[in-house]
């Protein structure tokens, strides 16, 4: 099985990109193959003008996994402070980046709280939180809303949104065109390991 074939993607600097298409497509392979985590059996993948996997290519983004777990015995800030000293940060830069973050993601107030009350919405965006502790040039988000409450969509599309006004670019994986069609600048489909489209949604429209 070829799980992709000659895959190319460019996202622009401040856009929120969608790659859409169904189960099996072979969306989760093409983001684990940009970060490093699959080795492709034939064929290059670039990031940045760089290897992916490479240090300098994976120092570059942020991941959001589909169901983000963090320990149940951190809070959410000792979550970002333990993953910020993974990125390498400062304690003062650790501080300053949880405050503004946790206001972000709407956590504030319930930083010192142990994240086994958290619900499965909170810990996404925790888990978006952590993402971006060491502001990343590209956020990859895969399958941010899965399994969600509608709440708990509504919540994280917001952070979504409001990282897009503030410039950050952003990868999005879904299988779900009504969340690609909310949030999404551009948007690619890949179906049986190829891009059978990519632009915007009106031009793939017409």
């Amino acid at each position: 099985i070829n799980a992709l074939r000659g895959v190319s993607l460019k996202a622009k600097a401040g856009e929120v990109f969608g790659l859409l298409g169904p189960n099996g497509a072979g969306k989760t392979t093409l983001i684990k193959v940009l970060l490093g985590v699959v080795t492709p059996s034939s064929g290059t993948a670039s990031l940045f003008g760089e290897p992916v996997g490479s240090s300098a290519a994976r120092a570059r983004v942020g991941y959001l996994h589909d169901s983000v777990r963090v320990d149940r015995h951190h809070t959410a800030r000792s979550a970002l402070r333990y993953y910020g000293r993974l990125s390498r940060l400062s304690a003062g830069d650790i501080a300053r980046r949880s405050d503004e973050l946790l206001e972000l993601v709407g956590l504030q107030g319930r930083d010192k709280e142990s994240v086994k009350r958290f619900s499965k919405g909170m810990n996404q965006r925790l888990g978006l939180a952590q993402a971006l502790m060491h502001d990343p040039d590209l956020l990859v988000l895969d399958e941010p809303t899965v399994g969600l409450a509608p709440v708990g969509r509504s919540e994280v599309r917001k952070v979504i949104e409001r990282l897009r006004d503030a410039g950050k670019t952003i990868f999005l994986n879904s299988h779900i065109l009504h969340e690609v069609e909310m949030v999404c600048t551009r948007v690619a489909i890949l179906a049986g390991g190829e891009i059978r489209g990519s632009g915007t949604l009106e031009e793939l429209s017409n």
